[in-house]
């Protein structure tokens, strides 16, 4: 696989979101940004923030990301439901689903995988 086959978006794996993935020329890695989501407003009506305030929709939620050996490494996930931040990683299943593991150590031990569908 290329590098570039991680391009396009993707269905969180409870299908309460939407992220694109692209390549940033300008710092040479791939990121990920959050361009739908099933719910976009609060019970009050208000759009939805994450814990620290800042609006969820078309917030860059995956950073710094390179290509090495099939897998895109080095990155980090951010989680706008706990205002966490992660190690993470990224594989391609196959063209149409994407292993995301999100980890608290960086060699991806203690963490969670995670299975995202490619939005057609």
């Amino acid at each position: 696989q290329e590098a570039d086959s991680v391009l396009g978006k993707w269905f969180t794996e409870d299908n309460k979101g939407q992220v694109e993935i692209f390549f940033d020329q300008a710092t040479s890695t791939y990121n990920g940004k959050i361009v739908w989501l099933k719910n976009p407003k609060e019970s009050n009506g208000q759009a939805k923030r994450d814990i620290n305030g800042d609006l969820v929709l078309n917030m860059v939620n995956l950073t710094g990301f390179v290509f090495e050996d099939g897998e895109w490494i080095e990155g980090k996930i951010y989680d706008p439901e706990s205002g966490k931040t992660y190690y993470c990683t990224l594989s391609l299943v196959n063209h149409n689903k994407l292993k995301i593991r999100g980890s608290i150590d960086p060699m991806g031990w203690l963490g969670e995988t995670q299975y995202w569908n490619r939005v057609n």
